[in-house]
């Protein structure tokens, strides 16, 4: 099915699979100025399928080359599907790791029999062409009390060892990072998990990185309890601020905090570009959502990445303020005035000097933001069922004292991400509409700023 006979519109800004599946972001890198975006990806499915790795590469996040399916299941290593993983740049060559799943056949739980999760490694100088696969680590070489569940290896280099952290469940149902060094790249040794007590039962998508000299550990918790105003997803994506060297002894961990509070939003993975900055793109989905399938299965695709944010670290909260990255500026093409919103198809809202009172923003008739000043929350919910392919509310607190300074929205025709108080809180969701609707936006309250751009589209041509 071509862009043209599907049903509802198709992302104009966010990388999403023409056909099939798309979900966590892998492999993220830079090398000789060009930026690799590998992806979990059934190209014949849209509810997933089998899952290779496809491939995205851009040199200015506006004009991406798609080069289809990178890797595929073809040993016995990863029969059951190559699984998330990164890249680590050294000698002009990708270093890929990712894991291998294999499911036996069988009467088997899968947690303590009948799987495999192998650490694998592959090499490529372009993202196109891969070397053979070397397997590493199977899961005899994990510590003895974890589950069959190890997966998702991150690798970086640091005062004279690579390092590898990898998610992991232990056989007590406790979410745990188990960190592995090594020399050469290729032989690893098990150094010490990273953990928290009992928060969660698996930890997906580790990431140990830095920001403006401080350490951080993302990861993607399963198995925490929702609250009003936090863990509201059946799965979560977080980081920790380390209060001592998570390297050491793995025993620092520090407060965790929310990435995001939207619907749509699990498994980022971070990389250092050749300016240094520290990049974060996620999968806009979740896996097991209550609200099912989106209303793209309809038209052979579903889910997109996030786009590209930029990690900042914010000295006054200790917190990681996300930014969309400064070329998405380029997207602009006009300011535009929000009362003549209906037949632009993207666009990009800034709001600030926010008046003392509540104040409520809907778009396109079905999705709502609601401040409430007395309970110092905002909601975001959707009224219309199809806008939001099933999905309800959710909800974000702002701290004590706090209030809201300032908002940078992106509204694309199958998502909107929400930027608030220069990022330090962030909401994604998915949002859909028929071709032929139009777009619209009420505002009421007190919001004395208000500038709108239209936006134009990522230029994506097929290798």
């Amino acid at each position: 099915m071509s862009i043209k006979d599907k049903k509802y519109l198709t992302p104009r800004f966010h990388l999403f699979p023409i056909s099939g599946w798309l979900n966590d972001p892998n492999g993220l890198c830079q090398l000789d100025g060009v930026h690799h975006i590998f992806f979990q990806y059934s190209p014949d499915e849209p509810k997933g399928g089998e899952k290779d790795w496809g491939h995205f590469s851009t040199k200015d996040f506006i004009n991406y080359e798609f080069s289809g399916v990178f890797m595929k299941p073809d040993m016995p290593e990863d029969a059951s599907g190559v699984y998330s993983g990164c890249a680590y740049v050294e000698d002009n060559k990708m270093y890929i790791y990712y894991t291998g799943n294999v499911k036996h056949p069988g009467d088997y739980d899968y947690i303590l029999e009948g799987r495999e999760s192998n650490t694998i490694l592959v090499t490529s100088e372009d993202g196109i062409d891969a070397s053979e696969k070397r397997v590493l680590l199977r899961s005899e070489d994990y510590p003895d009390n974890l589950t069959l569940h190890v997966r998702d290896p991150k690798v970086w280099y640091q005062d004279d060892y690579y390092y590898m952290t990898l998610g992991a469940r232990k056989k007590s149902d406790e979410g745990c990072v188990i960190l592995f060094k090594s020399k050469d790249k290729i032989n690893w040794k098990f150094s010490h998990f990273i953990e928290f007590e009992k928060f969660g039962y698996m930890w997906e998508c580790p990431d140990l990185f830095y920001v403006d000299g401080k350490q951080f550990l993302s990861v993607s918790p399963q198995g925490l309890e929702a609250k009003e105003y936090s863990f509201q997803n059946i799965y979560q994506a977080g980081y920790f601020n380390a209060k001592k060297d998570l390297l050491a002894d793995g025993k620092g961990l520090g407060e965790f905090t929310e990435w995001d509070y939207g619907f749509d939003f699990y498994a980022p993975q971070t990389y250092v570009d050749e300016k240094k900055r520290t990049i974060l793109i996620a999968w806009m989905g979740m896996p097991d959502a209550e609200y099912g399938h989106d209303i793209s299965i309809k038209d052979g695709w579903q889910h997109m990445l996030s786009l590209p944010r930029e990690l900042v670290y914010d000295s006054n909260s200790g917190k990681l303020l996300q930014q969309p990255i400064a070329e998405i500026m380029d997207l602009r093409e006009e300011k535009i005035d929000i009362k003549n919103i209906a037949d632009i198809d993207s666009y990009e809202l800034n709001l600030s000097e926010f008046g003392l009172d509540d104040f409520s923003i809907q778009f396109n008739k079905g999705f709502d933001v609601q401040y409430n000043k007395l309970t110092n929350d905002l909601v975001f919910s959707f009224s219309d069922e199809m806008l939001g392919s099933n999905r309800t509310s959710r909800k974000l607190k702002l701290a004590d004292g706090e209030k809201i300074e300032n908002m940078k929205i992106y509204v694309d025709t199958c998502s909107i991400e929400i930027f608030i108080n220069d990022g330090l809180y962030t909401f994604t969701t998915k949002c859909f509409k028929p071709k032929d609707a139009k777009n619209s936006i009420t505002i009421d309250g007190s919001i004395d700023n208000i500038e709108a751009y239209s936006l134009n589209s990522f230029n994506v041509v097929q290798r």
